[in-house]
């Protein structure tokens, strides 16, 4: 893994075969910068970038740390709490045959001190229910659920007037440094992480991924776009860099 240092900014590069020549950017509330990068580029090029955009990176990252939602690497053990659509999830593990099963936590119950923002608990059963095994039944879940959620705010875009009433091929799968990623030949990628976030994320990140169908760049013309069909996507935009931890861990 390579790293620049740059003026008081700590910058990770990871090198990603499917970039051409766009740089992908990502906060890591740790405290550096994340440039995913095309393979050809090279490090004077990138270093050019950070201190280029030095005072705004800068300006991001201090957000990002302030406004982080969770930074803590999960142990997968009870007790731990987990995101899920934008809300905090406290996880219990159990022995018994392979479920995830989701309990929403009783109104009543919401009103006694400490458990103030925690919706209910996931409950994973297992066998063996060892931290290793637990975290991967839990990706699985996560995986299983952003598959079919994913779906549903898709179709809900399908009426978008450059769609022509169907969508692109798309796909999910776990990224450590972006929400979502559109191909030159239209093929839309979806962080499964983005299931740990609200609904309303959700919907941004999709529809910025649907936009670059039409503007393969960060153009004037594709946030003009972008405002057309979301004028909060700025808003919805902050919002989301306070979820960038759950990249960091599967």
């Amino acid at each position: 893994m390579e790293q620049l240092q740059v003026q008081e900014i700590t910058v990770e590069v990871r090198r990603n075969s499917r970039r051409k020549t766009r740089i992908g950017l990502g906060f890591d509330p740790a405290g550096h910068v994340i440039l995913d990068a095309p393979v050809n580029a090279t490090l004077d090029e990138l270093e050019a970038v950070i201190v280029e955009h030095e005072r705004w990176l800068r300006r991001r990252l201090e957000s990002v740390q302030k406004d982080a939602v969770c930074v803590a690497a999960p142990h997968y053990v009870s007790g731990e709490l987990l995101q899920y659509l934008g809300q905090a999830f406290e996880l219990q593990v159990k022995e018994g045959a392979s479920a995830v099963v989701v309990r929403e936590r009783n109104a009543q119950l919401a009103l006694f001190p400490g458990l103030d923002g925690i919706r209910g608990e996931i409950q994973v059963r297992l066998v063996n229910p060892a931290p290793e095994a637990v975290a991967r039944r839990l990706k699985r879940w996560y995986l299983q659920q952003a598959k079919s959620v994913f779906a549903q705010r898709l179709a809900h875009w399908q009426s978008l007037p450059w769609l022509s009433g169907g969508l692109p091929s798309w796909r999910t799968r776990f990224m450590r440094s972006q929400w979502g990623s559109c191909s030159y030949d239209g093929i839309i990628a979806l962080n499964t992480h983005l299931i740990k976030t609200p609904l309303r994320l959700i919907d941004y990140v999709i529809l910025h991924e649907l936009c670059h169908l039409v503007h393969h760049d960060h153009s004037r013309r594709f946030y003009g776009l972008m405002a057309a069909h979301m004028p909060d996507w700025q808003d919805r935009s902050k919002e989301l860099d306070g979820f960038m931890p759950v990249l960091l861990h599967e």
